[in-house]
């Protein structure tokens, strides 16, 4: 771990410019929270590789890593994380439900930054800052036009920069283009725009391979692989608009999956007591 040189020993907490100094492979540090992590040990085995963390180093990572990974994740690599201090005077909200919770401590101050927010070198923020295409009414009719069925070569059009970014998940087609988490260039977006990534939320990977994957079957899915399918199937469904199906999945039996997120909605833990 670096020195945390600048730093008050009061509680006054850790700065984003000292965070900023820590993005490196070799010295890793990120926000989740209000939280500063030393995530350096916690990099070689990142579920989507050391390559889709990386981008989040030395910032504050909290609204991107609620997106897309469970509650599970972090608890079960605590021994690979070091918990650094608190983000100077940014109040720490103890607890997170629902991504809608977590929206609204953003827009009151509690606890969290956006990843627009964390300061970041302006290559960075020049490619965050561009977001992909929003709907206006003439993407409406062309979204119209496709009578709610999408083929995996349609749907790559809708990847946020020809169209408005859609995604695909269980066979249901959903229009993430609101979210400042899926834009085409960046994290999210630049893995799954105009794809499905059905396979990639149930293994809750990052890979780029895992978009787009068939090559197995919902009832053959691990315990732990089914209920994160389930709870990112009513993460997403429930947080944004669908708008059509796929094709490849029409016959694809996801009955279990559909009940499982109504039965049991998605939540997020509270980092803090995982890490206390």
């Amino acid at each position: 771990m670096g020195n945390l040189t600048g730093r008050s020993a009061s509680t006054d907490g850790i700065s984003l410019e000292e965070i900023e100094k820590h993005n490196t492979k070799d010295d890793a540090w990120m926000v989740l929270f209000g939280e500063v992590l030393d995530v350096t040990k916690f990099l070689p085995i990142h579920p989507g590789g050391e390559d889709a963390i990386d981008m989040y180093l030395g910032r504050d990572a909290t609204e991107a890593w609620v997106e897309i990974h469970t509650p599970e994740t972090l608890e079960r690599n605590l021994h690979h994380i070091t918990k650094v201090g608190k983000l100077q005077a940014v109040p720490f909200c103890t607890f997170l439900s629902q991504p809608d919770l977590i929206r609204s401590c953003q827009e009151r101050g509690l606890g969290i930054l956006s990843p627009r927010t964390a300061a970041a070198a302006p290559a960075q923020q020049e490619e965050e800052d561009d977001r992909g295409l929003q709907f206006t009414p003439q993407f409406e009719e062309e979204l119209q036009a496709t009578n709610g069925v999408f083929t995996l070569e349609s749907l790559q059009r809708w990847n946020g920069v020809q169209l408005p970014m859609l995604i695909g998940i269980c066979g249901v087609v959903v229009d993430v283009s609101p979210s400042e988490n899926f834009v085409p260039t960046f994290g999210y977006g630049k893995l799954w725009a105009g794809k499905d990534c059905t396979w990639a939320m149930a293994t809750v990977s990052l890979k780029a391979e895992d978009a787009n994957r068939f090559d197995w079957k919902v009832q053959e899915l691990e315990d732990m692989h089914f209920k994160s399918l389930a709870g990112w199937y009513g993460h997403f469904t429930n947080k944004y608009r669908q708008v059509g199906i796929l094709e490849e999945l029409k016959d694809w039996d996801f009955a279990a999956v559909k009940a499982e997120a109504k039965a049991e909605p998605p939540k997020f833990s509270m980092l803090h007591y995982c890490l206390e």
